[in-house]
């Protein structure tokens, strides 16, 4: 007998499907396979979503079709409408269409595809607990098995659940593993004998133990404005120790002309951004990894596009790339006219705001990035100047399979509304000499399959926290305005 019987909605398939062709090796298994020996359903109406995603030109597309191989696939094992075993000793079968007295008969609306879904689960659940069998007056002799809707999607959850008390979980196999507490940042309050030994020795070696390129701020509990220090975990074979930073190099650091940290947080950040001391990324201690999380207005894209301009100036990359989810806030505005760079205009303000605060207007040939020069009659337009020069891409995540990206500074916005199926399809792409600085905010997740556990910033911290490439941090402070701050606190 089946542990459980799970019914999957269009979400949890396509979930499922990106999460088993793109992660596991060859052969993988089909999407039901990775269920265990649990019945899997799929209802009626779920084949007719599929069927209409196959037109989807993005990612969505491509996995609704790989979808539509797996169910074939099975075919060939026996009839689904009958149910075919899995490769882990479960069965998978198609449930017919509820009628529509039925659908009706429990509140639900019969022309919607999540009223269907929610619908085969309530006739599931009635024939398994023998409910069906008291109409007509016998006893069912089958033991009642737990019946659960599996769906990415809230609205249907929370349906589910509070409506008609119908067991509904999100799909537990695409969640990263709980993070318990920050890491990637430490704040370390020490006595001025211990201070006074960090000092002399460079080194510092925490009670707790570091996670690798871990970032520390170490100050003096006495006089902690005065006496501190910065540092960042190493690792000595199976010892782990936290090397001292010269501080100058953290404090004093611009980028871009006068762009420099506003807050211990920023400026580690910035360091981190420039390369942690090694400016090639491709060296035994190149960092090639960059994850920031952070609320809006915390300084996290203008930081790195500083940065990215910087080094770029200084010739460690090519060019840069950047990429986002295209998830709209609000209602949609449909389909956009035009070119490609036509349609992937309207995202590029942000880049347009933070490139002219970067390198501000300048006077004469030779004076970009100067503060307090004469203004020139026309405004320098960095970002079409880079543009002309081949020098910055904007990429839509649709659009980067089969590329590869070498010597580039590379920058993945709005990564809390990715999947982790295109994160890896976007890593993938980075060639020799290149570097990715993944941002996101997970208080701002647009995407509605996707949640604080499943989302491409999420997974891309909990996969790479022990890379040695690799650095982590969070930043916390508003320092876009002070009207931005009050809005996040008082909103």
């Amino acid at each position: 007998m089946a542990s459980k019987i799970l019914v999957l909605d269009t979400s949890a398939i396509i979930s499922l499907v990106q999460n088993v062709t793109t992660f596991r090796e060859e052969p993988y298994p089909g999407f039901a396979g990775v269920l265990g020996d649990n019945e899997i359903v799929v209802p009626r109406v779920v084949l007719d979503e599929l069927d209409r995603l196959k037109s989807d030109k993005g990612d969505r597309g491509k996995i609704a079709i790989e979808a539509a191989r797996q169910l074939e696939e099975y075919t060939n094992c026996g009839c689904l409408l009958d149910g075919v075993e899995t490769e882990k000793g479960g069965l998978l079968r198609i449930a017919p269409r509820p009628t529509t007295e039925k659908v009706i008969a429990w509140g639900l609306k019969a022309n919607v595809a999540d009223h269907e879904i929610l619908a085969t689960t309530l006739e599931i659940e009635d024939s398994q607990n023998g409910r069906d069998s008291a109409v007509f007056g016998f006893e069912s002799s089958k033991e009642p098995t737990d019946v659960v809707l599996i769906t990415q999607d809230r609205i249907l959850r929370v349906l589910a659940r509070s409506v008609y008390s119908v067991q509904a979980e999100e799909l537990k196999s695409v969640w990263a593993p709980e993070m318990h507490g920050g890491f990637g940042y430490r704040h370390v309050e020490l006595e001025a004998e211990t201070m006074d030994q960090v000092f002399d020795s460079g080194v510092y070696n925490p009670e707790k133990r570091p996670i690798i390129n871990e970032l520390f701020h170490i100050v003096d509990q006495n006089s902690p404005e005065e006496r501190y220090c910065y540092g960042i975990a190493r690792v000595d074979g199976d010892k782990r120790y936290v090397e001292v930073i010269d501080r100058a190099k953290v404090d004093y650091l611009k980028v871009a002309g006068d762009v420099t940290g506003k807050n211990v947080r920023q400026r580690l950040l910035l360091w981190a951004l420039m390369g942690c001391g090694e400016p090639d990324p491709m060296a035994e201690g190149g960092i090639r990894l960059i994850t920031v999380a952070g609320p809006a207005g915390s300084g996290k894209s203008f930081l790195t596009l500083a940065a990215a301009w910087e080094r770029l100036e200084r010739g460690h990359f090519e060019r840069i790339v950047i990429t986002r989810p295209m998830v709209e806030v609000g209602a949609s505005l449909g389909f956009l006219p035009g070119s490609l760079d036509e349609k992937v205009r309207p995202w590029g303000g942000p880049i347009e705001d933070n490139l002219r605060a970067i390198v501000q207007v300048p006077g004469e040939a030779g004076d970009r990035g100067k503060r307090g020069v004469q203004r020139a009659a026309r405004p320098f337009d960095a970002k079409n100047w880079l543009e002309m020069e081949n020098r910055l891409e904007m990429v839509p995540l649709s659009h980067i399979r089969g590329r590869t990206f070498r010597r580039s500074f590379v920058i993945l916005e709005e990564a809390q509304n990715l999947e982790r199926g295109p994160l890896k399809v976007l890593l993938t792409r980075l060639g020799e000499g290149s570097v990715i600085v993944v941002i996101g905010d997970k208080s701002q997740i647009d995407n509605q399959f996707l949640s604080t556990r499943n989302n491409g910033l999420v997974h891309a911290i909990n996969a790479f926290r022990s890379w040695p490439q690799a650095v982590h941090i969070e930043l916390e402070k508003i320092v876009r305005s002070d009207l931005a701050d009050a809005a996040t606190r008082l909103l």
